[in-house]
């Protein structure tokens, strides 16, 4: 007969109590438990093969035991490398509570029949949104509903409960970096369109880095990505094609910068000689990029647990509000910024 992983198996692994492994696995809030303790319990959880027993519960609550997640563009998973590490913290979280997590892939006019069909058909008992937007009509009025909703950062509703990953102010950084190296005209290239919020938040963090060293704004040295590499190497070379001349460019994610690097290559410009390029997110392949690129480390895995943790306590009754993730963001510096040779000179 095969053994089932119990709570006790959990907590001897990972060297704590049994009453530390249940306010974990069962998202007690103000335990005073610590987030590295935390993750532990819930890597210690995966790792055994913990499962939780959902059909018991589901009979008891009458719930579907699912978190649904919405990507609002479609084809976000097919070439974006921020997304699968933040469904892996997502799904952690949920497994370990014996709830299991429904991906919805979603843009357009498809949006708003996609949130309320998960809604009506009693198919998920929360949802928590990816690159959410104010002129997404179909989440406003789900947000109107009171169903539970977990947004990545704020769209201005009032019954929103949204977190915030602090993101806008690691931007500001890295623009400051790229300052701080003498740089005084640096593009920008967001890594979404303008009616998403999170790459607008850091275009503003971008923009306030520039006023803070008096140098002044050149719309013509801002590009829109969207979502792709691809994106972010035509973005690239419409600012090219304007004529305005720069030494530096922040992009708004790895995946933007990777595209915007070869354009920059095409256009016979060198990074990071000709052109000193931070990226943000600090994916996998920044370290392996040609060359290796400096980036901002806001790790996904961690957001998507907190996001979960944060969908957990609305089923249990409390708002969650505003809320700012907990997160270590730290510059990663690389060959792509020039830093080394400036060091060198």
């Amino acid at each position: 007969m095969t053994h089932r992983t119990t709570s006790q198996d959990i907590a001897r692994a990972a060297g704590v109590s049994r009453t530390t492994v249940s306010l974990v696995l069962n998202g007690k809030e103000n335990t005073g438990i610590s987030e590295r303790t935390q993750a532990r319990v819930l890597e210690t959880a995966a790792s055994l093969g913990y499962v939780p027993n959902s059909a018991a519960r589901m009979l008891v609550s009458g719930r579907s035991r699912t978190v649904g997640l919405v990507l609002a563009h479609g084809d976000l998973m097919s070439f974006d490398a921020f997304a699968p590490p933040l469904m892996f913290g997502i799904s952690r979280v949920c497994n370990a509570r014996g709830y299991k997590l429904l991906i919805e892939a979603v843009e357009g006019d498809h949006r708003r029949n996609s949130y309320l069909d998960l809604v009506k058909s009693k198919s998920i008992d929360a949802l928590i949104v990816l690159n959410s937007s104010a002129e997404d009509e179909g989440l406003v009025r789900l947000l109107d509903s009171r169903f539970p909703v977990i947004l990545f950062g704020s769209i201005g509703h009032p019954k929103e409960n949204s977190l915030r990953s602090g993101t806008e102010r690691a931007a500001e950084l890295a623009t400051q970096h790229l300052v701080r190296l003498g740089h005084r005209r640096v593009a920008h290239i967001t890594y979404a369109p303008k009616w998403y919020t999170g790459p607008m938040e850091r275009l503003r963090a971008f923009r306030r880095a520039l006023d803070k060293a008096k140098i002044p704004f050149d719309e013509k040295l801002v590009g829109y990505g969207d979502f792709s590499a691809e994106s972010g190497y035509r973005a690239t070379r419409e600012i090219l094609g304007r004529g305005r001349r720069f030494t530096a460019l922040f992009a708004g994610n790895d995946t933007i910068a990777v595209g915007a690097m070869a354009a920059l290559k095409e256009a016979g410009l060198s990074v990071p000689r000709d052109v000193a390029v931070v990226g943000f997110d600090d994916l996998p392949i920044a370290s392996y990029c040609q060359p290796t690129l400096t980036t901002v480390n806001t790790n996904p895995i961690a957001q998507g647990e907190q996001a979960a943790v944060a969908a957990f306590e609305l089923l249990e009754g409390r708002r969650v509000g505003t809320r700012k993730c907990n997160l270590s963001l730290k510059l990663i510096i690389r060959e792509s910024c020039g830093a080394t040779l400036k060091r060198e000179k």
